[in-house]
């Protein structure tokens, strides 16, 4: 089998994947009557469904699938595809994918703070990657500094939000 096939087959199996987990996601959460905290964990739920969906479509696309494919694996909704291609997991994709009983406003924060976390994951892991360059050999009092500024700017990042116990 041709690496381009290959890919492609993959992607539609991911995808497929992403879709059903998010229907069962949706039968989950379509509970009425929930209590604060389980509106809020079925939303950050939901949420994690739909940055997978809009991910898996992405890459389904890149690598080649056709969008009638799309459009079959993920439900039916060929503009829901052209919005999720065009814009990712904005709050106009994630109103569309959240079902009644559930804010989509609520699901649209978990899924931007979602993002944002792995924005800073992102710079952590680019720090870590500079600082482990076998070219590169920074001097431990270097990276101790390194070390000493992060706390400092993380703790007063926690103060300014009213986070005041680490």
């Amino acid at each position: 089998m041709a690496e381009p096939e290959a890919a492609a087959r993959e992607a539609e199996r991911q995808l497929a994947a992403a879709a059903e987990r998010h229907r069962e996601l949706v039968a989950a959460v379509a509970v009425a009557g929930r209590p604060d905290q389980g509106r809020h964990a079925a939303a950050t739920a939901l949420a994690r469904g739909v940055q997978l969906l809009a991910f898996t479509l992405t890459r389904a696309a890149a690598a080649g699938v056709p969008r009638e494919r799309l459009v079959e694996l993920t439900g039916g909704d060929a503009s829901l595809v052209d919005d999720a291609l065009d814009r990712g997991a904005d709050a106009s994709v994630v109103e569309r994918l959240t079902p009644g009983g559930v804010d989509p406003h609520e699901v649209a924060q978990a899924v931007a703070s979602l993002e944002a976390s792995a924005r800073v994951g992102a710079v952590v892991q680019t720090i870590m990657a500079d600082v482990e360059d076998a070219s590169w050999s920074p001097a431990a009092a270097d990276l101790d500094d390194l070390a000493d500024r992060l706390v400092d700017v993380w703790r007063r990042w926690r103060q300014a939000l009213g986070r005041r116990d680490a």
